[in-house]
């Protein structure tokens, strides 16, 4: 997309955004305001000059969304006197309405009837239209499950007061009746699939840090245990490794693995080699040669722009001890930053670290970049280049099972609004709504991203894949 579409694009967001809360920020009066009006059609002739120059499809898309949106605010501020309550009733019903699930069914997940308000808080009259009857009635009370498809149903309801009415849409999937497995059958998928992640270079073979993870949970669903039969050496959770001394030897470590689904558990056993630690001169000469700081978002050390993560202990067990050049640009722990005023020159901090282990000692020295302050395009860039998908654990792009984290603003202040291609599966705040069943194709959903700091603005996208059950 060309620059000046996403500008506008962006701007126009900005003109949706403040008109709206014109035309609600003033309920104490009762007429709509001439110049709201005027104000409101001239934003939509503003959107559909914009909508005429873009090419892209997706984004005429979301304009043509944005623009029957905003219609929609414009006609409901413009309603007559004589309406007003009436309205006011059905909307206040409106925003109040919800479906109640049964069981632990939600809105993505049913497989039970569902319970649909007749009445509104205020009174207003509600009827509802199921787009599949044969499968949900409209009264919600009859259901029946496909056999190995998933069926999403559009449940309409009609909000009635006197002259006023509003409708309301909600979409639910219906779960298909697929074979269950068996607790048996469970467990042992998920012990055959088990292992153990190792940090770094480390095998079961050579552990020489904590381990990156446990799973606590099988990919089937299985509960995981694991327990430690030399903690004082690898804890429980793997989280804490403690070498043997130098000429000690090496230790033997076996973790074992309760994994349990209802009532059925099985046990699988690893057996770790936690290597002995080095001698002091080995130990910070390995140290000194993996020490590196943790850079901040999409910072390196020719471009510091936040905080820095500083070890205080070496992989083989040195202390580290840090000291700075600059204190009033980089504290010594890395903690506070203080960057140059936009426009001025970087700043270079020298930071040294001081490593020790017994009698033998070493130092390490980072020259580092600090970047003045940002403009508002900088910031736009700098959080484009930083805004990543956050997925549940196991999740990625290329497996998603689970509801996304989509941020709603970057490091730097820029402000994201995000639109899904697929909002029946994937909303544009991230929730997945419903998995195919098994034997569907996966689907693929893009996530727009669009980023704005002042005037300035970009678009970035994402294509994630949703994995069949």
């Amino acid at each position: 997309m060309k620059k000046w579409a996403v500008v506008m694009l962006v701007l126009s967001m900005f003109v949706f955004a403040s008109s709206t809360a014109l035309a609600h920020g003033n309920d104490h009066r009762d007429d709509w305001n001439k110049n709201q009006l005027q104000s409101c059609n001239e934003v939509v002739a503003s959107l559909n000059a914009t909508l005429a120059k873009v090419k892209n499809d997706w984004t005429r898309a979301v304009l043509k969304r944005m623009i029957a949106n905003f219609k929609a605010e414009c006609s409901q501020g413009s309603s007559n006197n004589g309406s007003k309550n009436d309205s006011n009733i059905v909307n206040a019903d409106k925003s109040a309405l919800g479906i109640t699930y049964l069981g632990n069914d939600n809105a993505g997940s049913v497989t039970l009837p569902v319970i649909l308000p007749r009445t509104g808080k205020n009174g207003s009259s509600i009827s509802w239209v199921s787009s599949n009857p044969s499968i949900i009635s409209n009264d919600g009370l009859t259901i029946h499950r496909a056999t190995n498809v998933d069926i999403a149903v559009d449940l309409t309801a009609v909000i009635k007061y006197n002259s006023a009415s509003v409708s309301k849409t909600f979409r639910v999937i219906v779960r298909a009746n697929l074979p269950q497995m068996t607790d048996v059958e469970r467990v042992q998928r998920d012990s055959a699939a088990l292992t153990i992640k190792f940090g770094g270079s480390d095998t079961i073979n050579s552990v020489t840090q904590p381990l990156a993870e446990l799973p606590s949970r099988g990919v089937n669903g299985s509960t995981i245990k694991w327990t430690s039969m030399l903690p004082t050496v690898i804890s429980n959770d793997g989280k804490t490794v403690v070498r043997p001394n130098y000429g000690s030897g090496n230790a033997v470590v076996v973790l074992t693995a309760d994994i349990k689904s209802g009532t059925y558990g099985e046990t699988k056993i690893f057996v770790l080699t936690v290597k002995e630690g080095l001698p002091d001169a080995q130990r910070v000469a390995a140290d000194k040669a993996a020490l590196q700081i943790t850079f901040g978002g999409s910072d390196n050390i020719d471009r510091v722009t936040r905080p820095v993560t500083l070890p205080a202990v070496g992989p083989n067990g040195s202390t580290i001890k840090w000291t700075t050049s600059a204190a009033n640009i980089l504290s010594a722990d890395g903690k506070t930053i203080h960057r140059p005023a936009a426009g001025g020159a970087d700043a270079i901090v020298l930071l040294q670290a001081i490593i020790s282990s017994g009698s033998s000692t070493d130092v390490k020295i980072f020259l580092l970049k600090v970047k003045p302050e940002f403009s508002s395009s900088d910031m736009v860039a700098a959080d484009k280049t930083d805004l990543a998908i956050g997925y549940k654990d196991g999740d990625s792009s290329s497996y998603v099972t689970g509801a996304l984290t989509l941020p709603t603003s970057g490091y730097y202040g820029s402000k994201i609004v995000w639109y899904s291609s697929n909002p029946s599966l994937i909303t544009d705040n991230g929730t997945l709504l419903y998995r195919p069943s098994s034997g569907q194709s996966d689907v693929t959903v893009t996530l727009t991203a669009f980023i704005s700091n002042g005037s300035s603005g970009d678009i970035k996208t994402f294509t994630v894949n949703v994995k069949h059950l």
